[in-house]
């Protein structure tokens, strides 16, 4: 498998202020764990993660250079970010393989607006924004995407209806929902069955 290469360093796991520094220096602190080796902390270059983080490649398949020592092939798997200013605080890396499955959380990107919206009426929701899958680090695709144009009303689309890429398999439960096209009507009747029942306590009992 082709592998891009990202620069990292090892570093002491010490207190927050330690990590703070390296952040100050430009420096995100990180581990790089998985099967078969001892997890390893490292820092690697805020701007040269960000290349790697760019829309459309958060999967590259990579290859860690610690100390000037490549042959750490990796994917990033998780990305802590500060919840104020959203800026990455930690990244972990995971060990990856030619012929061993990795879990991956992917984004669903719908397009299209639905016949069942469009000509009938209808009231589209999008339910799930992301799915998690199990695919071998060739076969990761960087998104789940779906033409939704040709859907009509009374549709639910489940994450197991999703044709996904060879060697990619669900990970999320199958009966996760992606979407619903309702009808108004429905809609209607369903918040009308709650006043119905509300009216029909407090009207007076026959004698």
């Amino acid at each position: 498998m082709e592998l891009t290469t990202l620069k990292a360093a090892s570093r002491v796991l010490g207190a927050n202020r330690d990590n703070a520094r390296l952040r100050k220096a430009g420096q995100i602190p990180a581990v790089y764990y998985g099967k078969g080796i001892e997890a390893k902390n490292i820092s690697v270059s805020e701007i040269d993660l960000r290349k790697v983080l760019a829309p459309g490649k958060r999967y590259t398949l990579l290859d860690l250079e610690i100390d000037g020592k490549a042959g750490n092939p990796a994917l990033v798997y998780s990305v802590q970010k500060d919840a104020l200013t959203q800026k990455i605080t930690h990244v972990d890396f995971i060990k990856i393989a030619d012929d061993e499955f990795v879990k991956v959380r992917i984004p669903v990107k719908l397009s299209g607006l639905p016949v069942g919206v469009k000509t009938q009426g209808g009231l589209f929701s999008q339910e799930a924004r992301y799915l998690m899958l199990a695919a071998k680090p060739a076969s990761i695709p960087s998104v789940l995407e779906l033409d939704i144009s040709n859907f009509e009303t009374n549709v639910t689309f489940y994450a197991k209806d999703f044709k996904l890429p060879e060697n990619v398999t669900l990970a999320s439960g199958p009966r996760t929902v992606i979407f619903t096209i309702s009808s108004k009507s429905k809609k209607k009747d369903a918040a009308a069955a709650p006043a119905a029942d509300a009216a029909a306590a407090a009207a007076p009992a026959a004698n």
